[in-house]
């Protein structure tokens, strides 16, 4: 009995040194995220439902209720850069999904230099978005030797970045090609977990290749599938960086998306409430996407 009690003992304590040395891990994260993130969200949680103008005093602070939120939904122009990220996001996430599950389908094969092919198509994840951005801009611009040598073939090539219904879709596709290195890794580690001996059953039984992947393959990744569907459509809101460097939210209000409004409201109109109150409704927007995602999630995905 005693050294079964000298055995709990020293378990307990070893177990809570493990435990502190855990806490002690995690506590510059926990730290910067309350700082950086927890702090400015019950901010601007609380800003909503004032009149906080960028330069208020704070004894003209006042509590208008859900004032700033019937102001917003009342602006044309607020209300239709909501309906442009729901178009952002409509082109950005089912076209990273599938572009990053065929490439890692493919890469995932015993293709010649597959390893620098790999390294190649995730490089762009890792690059930095300005550059990236700069980069597609000079060569989707008037001036760039792609238009000026197609023009010069006799072709009247399009300015994507300029036309006002295809400037849209053109960031969408030049984030995805900026971020779907990430998902094609990801799938590439689910795909390496798909039992062998499932897919030779299925391919003895007559099963085409399309079979294969369609009742095999994609079942068994549905976990990696609903992480990253979450992840991509939360990705897809994050999209000011690329469209204020690649068209500055133009021609005209075109590529003007909520992140670009919402940057907009607070530091060139000043009204940081009404700012916050988009970005409480943004947040709400994903946190029933990501409900229903969980709740769907009994339907299709297979652990």
């Amino acid at each position: 009995m005693k050294s079964q009690k000298k055995v709990k003992m020293k378990t307990s304590k070893a177990q809570k040194k493990e435990n502190r040395a855990g806490y002690l891990f995690i506590m510059p994260y926990l730290i910067f995220f309350i700082v950086f993130t927890g702090i400015p969200f019950l901010m601007a949680i609380g800003l909503s439902f004032l009149n906080v103008k960028y330069i208020t005093r704070l004894d003209d602070l006042k509590f208008v209720g859900l004032n700033n939120f019937i102001k917003m939904f009342q602006s044309k122009e607020i209300v239709d850069s909501l309906f442009r990220t729901f178009e952002y996001a409509l082109v950005y996430v089912p076209l990273i999904m599938i572009v990053g599950f065929a490439l890692a389908m493919i890469l995932n094969r015993g293709v010649f230099a597959k390893n620098a092919l790999r390294s190649m198509a995730f490089m762009p994840y890792v690059s930095n978005i300005v550059a990236v951005a700069v980069i597609f801009k000079v060569l989707l611009g008037s001036n760039s030797p792609i238009i000026q040598g197609l023009k010069s073939m006799g072709f009247d090539p399009p300015l994507l970045l300029m036309d006002l219904k295809l400037a849209l879709p053109t960031v969408a596709t030049v984030a995805v090609w900026k971020g779907v290195g990430l998902n094609m890794v990801v799938y590439l580690g689910a795909l390496q977990g798909v039992p062998t001996e499932l897919m030779e059953a299925a391919q003895i039984d007559g099963a085409t290749k399309w079979q294969r992947v369609r009742n095999v393959v994609i079942p068994l990744v549905s976990p990696t599938t609903f992480f990253l569907l979450i992840s991509s459509i939360i990705g897809s809101l994050q999209n000011f960086t690329i469209i204020q460097a690649l068209t500055e939210g133009g021609p005209g209000q075109a590529t003007t998306v909520m992140s670009v409004n919402i940057v907009r409201t607070a530091f060139m109109k000043y009204d940081t409430s009404l700012a916050s109150a988009m970005a409480m409704v943004m947040f709400i927007i994903v946190m029933i996407i990501t409900l229903i995602q969980w709740r769907g999630q009994k339907k299709w995905v297979n652990y």
